[in-house]
């Protein structure tokens, strides 16, 4: 179990409640929500942690907190040991700006289960539609963040377009020391620190769309505000200025050809 933790049953008493109570208030299946008041599941959908808080009337951050005392010393993912290499784990680094389609490409990498292991940063951010807790992100409230923070937790945090990213410091030194490959998106300034950090352990790659213009139409129809967007394209500039300091670069117009040439980045670095 990582350390981001429920907590249901903690609500559950404060609120008088018990779990069929709860079933009938919220819709939720029984068995997910005992699952989830005995810390049973990694993740929920959006969906259900947002009728859990109706049901209770409490915040997500208040449903959903972590505590870095769960975590010490251990990454926030479990490894699939049969995909563990006889050489020192590898971190291939997806970069760019906003709407270049990164998760994407890595949920489709994902999906084709080929043994690189996706670890996800901490985030203050809310979540959108269609993600879920420890995909794309572990989510957790500003005072969890700043615990993580104090108690010296991550290789990095910064605050981007008025939220905080931090990445997990314990979860890449495993990953490389065990022989675990890693892909991971995470904003341009980190990516040229994780280099700094792991040195010829990462590959860097670069994904941006042909025409930087489409990024705008990209970002509204994914739902973010209008004040997200401004934010997000005023940072473009500072991005692009950096390509030329990564290893790859793939264009991502059309998701199947930016996946093969991801496939192909993996291949030519010898990990398919």
């Amino acid at each position: 179990m990582t350390g981001v933790q429920f907590q249901l049953n903690r609500l559950l008493f404060e609120r008088g409640m018990n779990v069929p109570a709860l079933v009938k208030k919220s819709g939720v299946n029984r068995n997910t929500l005992y699952a989830m008041k005995n810390n049973a599941l990694s993740r929920v959908d959006l969906d259900v942690l947002e009728r859990v808080c109706n049901a209770l009337l409490c915040s997500l951050s208040e449903l959903v907190v972590y505590d870095p005392a769960e975590s010490e010393e251990r990454p926030v993912i479990r490894f699939d040991s049969s995909f563990r290499r006889e050489r020192e784990g590898r971190i291939f680094i997806i970069s760019g700006p906003s709407g270049a389609g990164k998760n994407t490409l890595i949920n489709q990498l994902k999906s084709l289960h080929l043994g690189v292991h996706y670890i996800p940063s901490f985030t203050t951010r809310s979540l959108r539609p269609g993600e879920v807790q420890g995909n794309p992100y572990h989510f957790v409230d500003l005072e969890s963040f700043q615990k993580m923070i104090e108690a010296h937790e991550f290789l990095e945090y910064e605050q981007i377009h008025g939220n905080y990213y931090g990445t997990h410091a314990k979860s890449y030194e495993y990953a490389i020391q065990h022989g675990y490959d890693v892909l991971k998106d995470i904003d341009v300034n980190g990516a040229l620190n994780f280099r700094k950090w792991f040195h010829d352990h990462v590959v860097l790659i670069y994904v941006r769309p042909t025409d930087l213009s489409t990024l705008q139409r990209r970002l509204s129809d994914r739902g973010d505000s209008d004040e997200d967007i401004r934010l997000r394209l005023k940072r473009i500039e500072f991005e692009e200025s950096k390509r030329d300091e990564f290893d790859y670069l793939i264009y991502n117009d059309d998701v199947s050809l930016a996946r093969k040439s991801l496939l192909d980045i993996l291949t030519a670095e010898g990990v398919l």
